[in-house]
């Protein structure tokens, strides 16, 4: 019986030292990325993207290190946009670690095309990026890739 209860202790031992693909216990590290939306409340544009752009926060916020929303409208916001040069709303960036532009989308867009625009600033700090970018078709305004 002591022999039947060492094996089924060694093997719960062992088996809780294997870990299945996609399983890990483990948190996944953050691509080094941030995400940056410039928008004013009054701006129908921003209006239409806000449910996508909350969509895109629920899915990437614990993917990349930054998720941020300026509103251009307060004082700070107004501040930043000067910064980064923002003169129409919704404004989108991506910033590398090191505070670097990789990509801009001026205007709305859908959210396929705000997908493939992380996914592939996420491609691009990871080291994972392939092929020549496409451009992201926008309502309003245009993408400018870096």
């Amino acid at each position: 019986m002591r022999r039947v209860i060492s094996t089924v202790l060694a093997l719960a031992f062992l088996a809780s030292m294997v870990v299945l693909p996609g399983c890990s216990s483990a948190p996944e590290e953050k691509a080094p990325l941030t995400f940056m939306q410039f928008f004013d409340p009054e701006c129908p544009f921003c209006q239409a993207m806000e449910p996508i752009v909350a969509s895109l926060r629920t899915e990437y916020e614990p993917k990349i290190e930054s998720f941020q929303i300026i509103d251009v409208s307060t004082d700070e916001g107004r501040v930043q946009a000067e910064e980064y040069g923002v003169f129409i709303t919704p404004t989108f960036f991506l910033l590398d670690a090191d505070g670097k532009i990789l990509d801009k989308i001026s205007g709305a867009a859908t959210e396929e095309n705000m997908v493939k625009f992380i996914d592939r600033g996420i491609a691009d700090v990871t080291g994972e990026a392939t092929g020549s970018r496409e451009t992201i078709p926008t309502e309003g305004g245009t993408e400018q890739t870096q």
